[in-house]
C-alpha cells in the first residue's frame, strides 16, 4: 500500500517490520482482513492501522497458564502466538471508529467472518503493552468501540 514511494515500498520489508506468519494464515484469513482493512479507505476520511505479534499465554495440561512460542533458525526467531490488527477510522462527522482484531497464528478457516476476531482493545493493550484508547481520547470524545456483536 506504499506505491505511492519506491522508499516506502523498500521500508516495508526492514526486517524490524517482519515476523514469521503461518503461511496458510498469511494468505487466507489474515488476507481477508488486510483487504478488508484497505477497503475501509474508500468509505471513511482516515485509517489508520496498527499491526503487531503478540506471545498469549495458554493453559498446559498442569492446568497452569504458559506462554509458549516456537523459534525458527540460528537466531531463534520467535514466532508469535498471535496477531492482532487495530483500525482506527475516522469518520467524516469526526466521530471515531474502532476495530481491534486478534487472529492466532495458525492456519484458520478464511470462511470465518472476520467479526469473530474482534476483541476489546484493552486485551490487546495489556497484551503488546502498547496504549491506543488513551491517545485516540487526547483527540475526541467521540469514540466509538466495535466489537464482537456490535453494530
Amino acid at each position: 500500500n506504499h506505491k505511492w514511494s519506491q522508499k516506502a515500498m523498500r521500508d516495508t520489508f526492514y526486517l524490524s517490520n517482519i515476523a514469521p506468519q503461518n503461511p496458510h494464515l498469511n494468505q487466507n484469513a489474515w488476507n481477508n482482513l488486510e483487504k478488508y482493512s484497505r477497503s475501509l479507505a474508500r468509505n471513511n476520511k482516515n485509517v489508520y492501522v496498527c499491526t503487531g505479534p503478540l506471545f498469549l499465554p495458554r493453559m498446559e495440561a498442569d492446568g497452569k497458564m504458559y506462554v509458549k512460542y516456537q523459534v525458527i533458525g540460528k537466531n531463534n526467531v520467535a514466532v508469535p502466538t498471535h496477531f492482532f490488527k487495530v483500525l482506527i477510522l475516522e469518520k467524516e462527522s469526526g466521530e471515531i471508529e474502532l476495530r481491534s482484531y486478534v487472529m492466532p497464528n495458525s492456519p484458520v478457516d478464511e470462511k470465518i467472518p472476520l467479526e469473530r476476531f474482534l476483541v476489546p482493545i484493552e486485551s490487546i493493550e495489556r497484551a503488546s503493552g502498547l496504549l491506543f484508547v488513551p491517545n485516540i481520547l487526547k483527540r475526541t470524545s467521540n469514540l466509538k468501540a466495535i466489537t464482537a456483536g456490535s453494530k
